[in-house]
């Protein structure tokens, strides 16, 4: 019972950093005056553009709805967190994954990684990420992810995916901010990044199943 309170307190801690990073994040986008953003330097509703920034609100939902049943749990001792709260933290979990992956291994690369953490960049594609990770796998208990909600994970990418090309090929009113279609090859960026974001779903399952520290 006190593992699982305590585990409860640091989740709770977690998610309710997440929220409130995400947040004050995206609210400078809205604020008057110049604002570091890193690759993302732009304001209002135009930051919704990234997929930086949508998965992040996605993690930060799925964080903030969990926190309620922190505090259940917090006060009864028991795991209080119901499998829908659960799926849904892991498909924002593994949307903002494969934000923190996509940075470290093809945008801080051709962009440089100081741009790729610098203002509100920081908490969005490395602090909120890592905190999502850390709270899904390993402090939050409940039934593990099953085969069958493996795939609810890659949905995220899958449809901004499609609108990014759309936006981007067939309508051009986005630049290619992520070169994605660098030399014509988004066919390739699209079956990657969708085969990576498979790998991380059943890696965040696998390490959420198989962590010591799971609530029963």
């Amino acid at each position: 019972m006190k593992d699982i309170k305590t585990n409860n307190i640091v989740s709770m801690v977690l998610n309710s950093l997440i929220f409130g990073l995400t947040f004050g994040s995206i609210l400078t986008y809205f604020l008057p005056g110049p604002h570091k953003a890193g690759n993302m330097d732009v304001s209002g509703t135009g930051n919704f553009i990234f997929f930086t920034n949508d998965s992040n609100i996605l993690a930060a939902i799925a964080s903030i709805l969990t926190v309620p049943f922190n505090i259940k749990g917090i006060v009864s001792g028991k795991n209080e967190i119901p499998h829908w709260a659960r799926v849904l933290k892991f498909v924002g979990t593994t949307a903002v994954t494969l934000t923190l992956t996509v940075v470290l291994l093809f945008l801080g690369i051709i962009y440089g990684y100081p741009k790729m953490f610098e203002g509100v960049c920081l908490p969005l594609h490395l602090l909120c990420p890592l905190m999502a990770i850390i709270s899904f796998c390993f402090f939050e208990g409940g039934e593990e992810i099953s085969k069958k909600e493996l795939p609810l994970a890659v949905v995220p990418t899958l449809v901004y995916g499609v609108v990014y090309l759309a936006c981007v090929i067939v309508f051009k009113v986005w630049q290619d901010f992520y070169a994605f279609n660098v030399g014509g090859f988004w066919y390739i960026s699209f079956a990657v990044l969708t085969g990576v974001t498979c790998l991380l779903a059943f890696l965040l399952s696998l390490v959420a199943s198989r962590n010591f520290l799971r609530q029963q």
